[in-house]
């Protein structure tokens, strides 16, 4: 990040806001599609406009990063709490299935298994650290859990997701 483009962004430059938000664009939706589903696009276009509006409020002292998924975890409380009546659908993308794909169809299928019997907080905490490359701490404070019980969820669901993948029988999350 250039200072520059974060003193443009604050002025108002559309463009500069964009060179300092476009490098964690496709790990932000990722993570709220971890989290909100169905409800992605919308929450990620609220989180991306929230941004906007905020940047001169940004604090130099913080990465541009954290700050995005920040106001992203906010945006995905909002629409799950919004929605938690209403029972979200997932749909099957048939057209993702490719000649060649079955090679490592079954382990992935497994592991798909295993993580469908963790929380979507459990998930969207995996998705941080070992997708996003967050520490322990920034995926505590943007989840708004402190770093110890990061640290005891992580350990819990490695040994749950290793217990599934072996054969066992999961513990319910």
């Amino acid at each position: 990040m250039s200072e520059s483009d974060l003193t443009l962004a604050q002025r108002g430059d559309p463009a500069a806001f964009e060179r300092l938000v476009s490098p964690h664009l496709k790990g932000l939706y990722g993570f709220i599609l971890k989290r909100t589903q169905n409800q992605a696009e919308d929450v990620y276009q609220e989180s991306l406009l929230a941004a906007w509006r905020a940047i001169k409020g940004f604090q130099r002292g913080s990465t541009v990063k954290t700050w995005l998924y920040a106001i992203a975890g906010y945006k995905c409380t909002d629409a799950i709490r919004k929605n938690a009546s209403s029972p979200a659908f997932k749909e099957l993308d048939e057209t993702q299935a490719v000649p060649g794909f079955e090679d490592d169809s079954v382990t992935a299928m497994d592991l798909r298994t295993a993580l469908s019997h963790t929380s979507d907080d459990d998930q969207a905490l995996l998705h941080l650290i070992f997708h996003e490359g967050f520490t322990q701490k920034e995926a505590g404070d943007l989840l708004g859990i402190p770093e110890g019980t990061v640290k005891s969820r992580l350990n819990r669901l490695k040994k749950q997701l290793k217990l599934s993948l072996t054969g066992g029988v999961p513990h319910d999350a």
